[in-house]
């Protein structure tokens, strides 16, 4: 019975959706940081970077905190 195919195991898609939302979220974190933080370094200059992290961090960690809040939401109600 060379031509029987096997049995596939089943999907499961909530482990891959948040998964996938978790590489999101660390890639709008990432971006956020270095993509935002490299403008500020090119058009404004170093010093001004310097500055200018705190609150791309701080931006970052407001996301971080409503992903994490949201993915709090979603296991309380299972």
């Amino acid at each position: 019975m060379s031509g029987d195919v096997p049995p596939q195991q089943p999907e499961d898609t909530r482990r891959r959706r948040r998964r996938r939302e978790r590489e999101l979220v660390v890639l709008v974190v990432l971006t956020l940081i270095v993509v935002g933080g490299g403008i500020v370094g090119i058009v404004y200059g170093l010093q001004t970077l310097l500055g200018a992290l705190p609150c791309l961090v701080g931006g970052a960690a407001a996301v971080l905190l409503l992903y994490g809040l949201l993915a709090l939401a979603e296991r309380w109600t299972r």
